[in-house]
């Protein structure tokens, strides 16, 4: 198995910056508030957005430039290797950009 990014040019999927929703939900105008809240709601009703928020959902997401993910990618391939090579070798290829090996690591925030 390939990974989509491999695929079809982009990730499976994409991240909603929680905290930025809050701040535009306490800080911006009611317009801009109201069109934030619609598209979430659309995008969830249409089973586009999953929040996580049961145990059939949930999930961890970390970006490459997190200073843990490197370690973490690598051993996640590993197991990955043991059922599927082409997918464990793609996400080892990951693992090598990851961490202290990417140009704006940092501190997991």
């Amino acid at each position: 198995m390939k990974l989509d990014c491999e695929r079809f040019g982009r990730n499976k999927y994409s991240l909603i910056k929680n905290r930025r929703v809050d701040e535009i939900m306490a800080s911006s105008e009611d317009y801009t508030k109201m069109k934030v809240q619609d598209a979430l709601q659309l995008l969830k009703e249409q089973g586009v957005l999953d929040v996580g928020d049961s145990p059939e959902t949930e999930f961890f997401a970390m970006r490459l430039k997190d200073r843990c993910a490197g370690p973490a990618l690598h051993t996640y391939a590993m197991h990955a290797s043991a059922f599927d090579i082409e997918y464990g070798t793609a996400v080892a290829k990951l693992a090598k950009r990851a961490g202290m090996s990417h140009p704006f690591c940092k501190n997991p925030d």
